[in-house]
């Protein structure tokens, strides 16, 4: 009976309309899981449940924590804005991928703000728009499955998150660099394998927010397009460390002739493909703004 009047006390940590309508339901199964594990192992059976259920119960309820106070986000407004935003990260994306490019200029900022090394000028600021936009497009998506994802969207959610991140991080945090290409390719490598980084992880997170909008129907059509736009993200991480990293990391500098048309075409070629991506994601996502989504039961309860 203390066990259960501390369960009891403990379950406050959860919402107010989440206990008027759960507490009863929980405290039964806890009551009786307590005397099944004190009837086969005795005090230690007790001890190794409040020890699994005392994790459960900060993990669940801290997420029914966070989902309710932001239940607003998985309003159509929010959803149709997030869809705007992954438009407009795409025409960035497609802007950097055509501008023009100049290679009087070799710091490190020029380096990594294309996210491929060649690039300078204007497509710095195109880049950096792009990657904040799409933080957006990851939050429509995240909250288009209204909680349906589960952990493993948040997840997704997070390593997205991160992977933008450190992109923008290799962007804007060394930007006053100056380091000399010509002189020493070998200290600007860093900051591209930052980058890399930033965009593999950013399409991991896309690929588990794909696999879990395939597993919630949601949105209503086209659920595979996140997990294809993961595969173009993952891919221009890989292709970035390939082709600019790896020559850099040995000294050389990749876009000198007769690579240099070759790697321009290569790389253009992904940033075209990563923008149509994001604006096929962005009109997904502002044509199924008012699409109903039904609400599961918590997780909470679930388990």
């Amino acid at each position: 009976m203390v066990s259960v009047r501390v369960y009891r006390g403990l379950l406050v940590a959860y919402p107010k309309r989440f206990r008027d309508h759960y507490e009863t339901h929980m405290v039964q199964v806890f009551q009786d899981s307590l005397r099944e594990a004190y009837h086969h192992n005795g005090t230690p059976g007790v001890i190794d449940l409040w020890l699994h259920t005392f994790a459960d119960l900060i993990v669940t309820a801290l997420n029914e924590r966070f989902m309710e106070r932001n239940q607003f986000m998985f309003s159509p407004k929010v959803t149709f804005w997030a869809g705007l935003a992954c438009i407009f990260c795409g025409l960035f994306w497609m802007f950097a991928g055509v501008a023009p490019s100049s290679r009087a200029s070799t710091s490190v900022s020029d380096l990594v703000v294309g996210l491929a090394g060649v690039a300078p000028g204007s497509r710095a600021s195109i880049s950096v728009l792009a990657l904040v936009l799409g933080l957006g497009g990851l939050a429509g998506l995240y909250t288009r499955q209204a909680g349906q994802g589960g952990r493993l969207g948040l997840a997704g959610f997070a390593l997205g998150i991160i992977g933008t991140g450190l992109a923008l991080a290799a962007l804007l945090g060394i930007s006053g660099s100056s380091v000399n290409l010509e002189i020493d390719p070998v200290g600007a490598a860093p900051a591209v394998l930052i980058s890399s980084l930033g965009m593999v992880l950013l399409g991991f997170g896309l690929m588990v927010l794909g696999v879990t909008s395939l597993r919630s129907n949601t949105p209503h059509r086209w659920r595979g397009l996140p997990m294809g736009l993961g595969l173009l993200s993952t891919m221009f991480g890989m292709l970035v460390r390939l082709v600019v990293y790896m020559p850099l990391s040995q000294g050389h500098v990749p876009w000198t002739p007769p690579n240099t048309y070759r790697v321009d075409m290569l790389l253009t070629a992904v940033y075209l493909l990563v923008g149509l991506g994001w604006m096929g994601l962005g009109m997904m996502l502002a044509t199924e703004a008012n699409a109903k989504v039904a609400q599961p039961p918590p997780a909470s309860v679930e388990t």
